[in-house]
């Protein structure tokens, strides 16, 4: 019996072990296998991102990173065998990701959706409104529109928050969503009382592109107390972005907004607005001026401790908004007869230059830089360029300085030149043009670091002199160009006070053939108009200003990087107060990392003043080896400095004069702009009383759209409006020309005016 029971207890035993054996080895079987699979998955993406559709495209490898994490996170999944994914595939993924995300963004919208945010979608809501806005002294105001284009996409909808009141509202007009929906014509006219009301205050994020959406709609806003957009470039210039949503993204834990803020793209990607649930449109739109509100009472807060910026934005940024709309509002006439006509001519003169450019490169495609640069450099041997990093360039610039090395440079900068003028502006600018027959272009006030305007489609500033003959004056209309004379070496005397430099303004003089009479120690009546020694100036002073380097200043003037560097010393030895100034401006910017405009406009250089430190030691050190006063040219090629010491010093050599150039020309050209800010500020109060109008600026001019009645008394006033949006040390002038076809002006000195 107790034998049996043994016999039992064993084999069950054995019978156990064999089980577990086998459990261990379907166990190993099972871990091989996610193993292999894992590894298959892996290998498959480790060769997938080893193509050069993924190492070479950043974008689309960093889709693929996602797409990958996905699936292993389960949020997406990939029944493909792991040999059968491919870049397709991956896009395909991808999107549908996006889609998930968007969702999930969405929802989450919803569900934190604040109570005091609200649709209004009946007149008895709107009735509602309208009382609690009578309590207002300032709201916040957005529009929500089909696209971006202020003459051809439609209202969708407006949003509004009232501080006193607290809450955020969306009116919406023109969504796809069925349901009750107030009519455009019918919030609009409710609401114009409000919205053209000077009394109410209005904040807004770009309002410039809010201003034009009401214009279409028979309404001009009128008390922009402030635009976020527009003050936080005054705050911050170096800010990459002023968009609403990345600037909340970024500073919203200061006013109450945690987290990132999605944009438009984020969630409505593929899609307009009107065609945007309501009850989506509502939070997004909402927190649109929520938003807004927010980042002006913090903006408030930092401008008040920052009087000379605040004093800055409220006289001359925040007014200048209703110049800039007058501006794009106005528009440009364009000839479209003369475009016909000029378009075949120049094709023609293209093509002679294509004929032209083969005769002296052969058959190579022009505008192949690569093919270029094989013709110029290897079969023709020209010398290459002495900047670092562009020894085979062919750019313009660098084309330019190499015209007289063979006759066919000269035809392809002229072949260039005609082709840009053709495709950008003598064909491109007609199809650009309004339903209204004009062309409505873009003026950014605060675009550039230096405070000077910018403009687009088109872009005055670089638009060639022949293509400007496309711009004409309306029937009974005049174009006045009134132009500022010199303003930054006007600026440049006034901040230095070198009286030498003040001189020839003071006593009436020509400003180049004094300096070059002066600095060249040649006589007065050799510097002339048209002589070389005012042409070397012109081109020298602006080095002197802007801190051009002594190589590029040699190849502007076709003399040696000796002799361009004697040119900048014998320069400041005349005129001393303005040297003084400009190593005034690197100490300044040296010690708080930002210098200012007569008119308080920041320009700031963050981390300049640890690598300033640095360079000013190593300069130091040099100058004690070499016993000279300044780093001398041929530094590095010198035995007696270390080359320790010479590789620290180009090391931060680049970045601190690079600071310093920019810090001098901010203090000028900001300065200027500044000015010209001021002088349009003058120009619009004096044309809005005339019934006139600006239509432009670019640079140091003002385009003005004038009756061709205007008599000289008037033209008078008129540039007595820019002349006296400033008081200099030295008499400010302006040069006033008019026309009927922009780019063929007659001096005013020389026009038949009315009587």
């Amino acid at each position: 019996m107790v034998l049996n029971l043994d016999m039992t207890q064993a084999l069950e035993k054995a019978a156990f072990k064999e089980k577990e054996a086998a459990a261990r080895v379907q166990d190993a079987k099972t871990k091989k296998k996610a193993r292999q699979k894992a590894t298959d998955w892996d290998g498959r993406w480790a060769q997938l991102f080893g193509q050069a559709q993924f190492k070479n495209n950043a974008a689309k490898r960093e889709r693929a990173i996602q797409v990958k994490a996905a699936c292993e996170a389960g949020t997406i999944s990939m029944e493909t065998p792991p040999e059968k994914i491919s870049g397709v595939l991956i896009e395909a993924k991808y999107r549908e990701l996006e889609r998930l995300q968007r969702d999930d963004k969405i929802k989450r919208l919803l569900t934190a959706k604040p109570d005091n945010y609200h649709l209004i979608r009946t007149e008895e809501q709107l009735d509602q409104l309208i009382n609690d806005l009578d309590l207002e002294t300032i709201v916040a105001l957005d529009t929500e529109t089909t696209g971006v284009n202020v003459y051809k996409d439609e209202l969708v909808g407006l949003s509004l928050t009232l501080p006193q009141a607290d809450y955020h509202v969306y009116i919406p007009v023109k969504h796809m969503e069925a349901g009750p929906q107030l009519r455009t014509n019918y919030v609009l006219n409710r609401l114009k009382r409000h919205l053209t009301n000077p009394a109410l205050g209005k904040v807004l994020h770009n309002a410039k592109f809010d201003i034009h959406m009401l214009i279409r709609y028979g309404v001009r806003l009128q008390g922009l107390a402030h635009d976020t957009m527009v003050a936080m470039a005054i705050l911050n210039e170096n800010e990459p972005s002023n968009a609403l949503k990345k600037l909340a993204t970024k500073y919203g834990k200061y006013f109450g907004f945690d987290g990132d803020s999605d944009t438009f793209e984020d969630l409505f990607k593929g899609q307009t607005f009107d065609e945007v649930p309501l009850d989506v449109a509502l939070v997004y739109a909402a927190k649109d001026t929520h938003l807004t509100w927010e980042l002006y009472n913090w903006q408030k807060k930092h401008l008040a401790k920052l009087s000379d910026l605040e004093k800055l934005y409220d006289e001359i940024e925040n007014p200048l908004v209703e110049v800039c709309v007058d501006m794009e509002q106005t528009g440009f006439l364009i000839d479209q007869d003369f475009a016909q006509e000029y378009g075949p001519e120049l094709k023609a003169e293209i093509e002679d230059l294509g004929y032209q450019l083969k005769r002296h490169f052969g058959e190579i495609n022009f505008n192949s830089p690569v093919q270029l640069a094989e013709v110029l450099y290897d079969k023709l041997g020209l010398p290459p360029s002495k900047k670092r990093g562009k020894d085979r360039s062919t750019d313009v610039k660098t084309l330019k300085a190499l015209k007289n090395e063979h006759p066919g440079i000269e035809v392809l900068l002229k072949y260039r030149e005609y082709t840009k003028l053709l495709g950008t502006y003598v064909e491109a600018l007609p199809n650009i043009v309004q339903a209204d027959g004009l062309l409505h272009g873009t003026f950014n006030q605060v675009a550039t670091v230096t405070g000077r305007f910018a403009s687009r489609e088109p872009n005055l500033q670089n638009l060639p002199p022949r293509a400007r003959r496309l711009i004409i004056a309306p029937d009974g209309k005049l174009i006045l160009g009134i132009d500022f004379s010199q303003i930054e070496p006007r600026v440049l005397a006034h901040m230095s006070g070198d009286p030498h430099f003040m001189e020839p303004y003071l006593n009436g003089e020509d400003l180049y053939s004094t300096l070059a009479a002066r600095v060249f120690k040649v006589p007065l009546a050799e510097c002339g108009d048209g002589t070389k020694y005012r042409k070397a100036m012109k081109v020298g002073l602006l080095a002197v200003m802007y801190g051009t380097s002594m190589w590029t200043l040699a190849e502007q003037l076709g003399i040696t990087v000796e002799e361009a560097h004697q040119f900048i010393e014998d320069f400041y030895r005349e005129y001393p107060q303005v040297y003084e100034f400009i190593k005034a401006t690197w100490q300044e910017v040296k010690e708080r990392e930002y210098v200012t405009t007569l008119y308080g406009r920041k320009r700031r250089f963050p981390g300049h003043r640890e690598q300033a430190v640095i360079y000013d030691k190593l300069v130091a050190q040099i100058c004690a080896i070499t016993g000279t006063a300044t780093v001398p040219l041929d530094y590095w090629t010198r035995k007696d400095i270390p080359r320790d010491l010479k590789h620290s010093f180009i090391a931060v050599k680049g970045d601190v004069e690079r600071v310093r150039r920019m810090a001098v020309n901010a203090r000028i050209q900001g300065t200027a702009a500044d000015i010209m800010k001021r002088a349009l500020l003058n120009l619009y109060t004096y044309c809005k009383a005339k019934g006139w109008a600006i239509n432009g600026t670019v640079h140091d001019e003002a385009l003005l759209l004038v009756d061709n009645t205007v008599t000289l008394a008037e033209v008078n006033e008129l540039e007595a409006c820019m002349i006296q949006a400033t008081k200099l040390t030295v008499p400010v002038k302006v040069d006033t020309e008019v026309m009927t076809r922009w780019g063929d002006g007659i001096k005013k000195e020389e026009y038949k005016w009315a009587a």
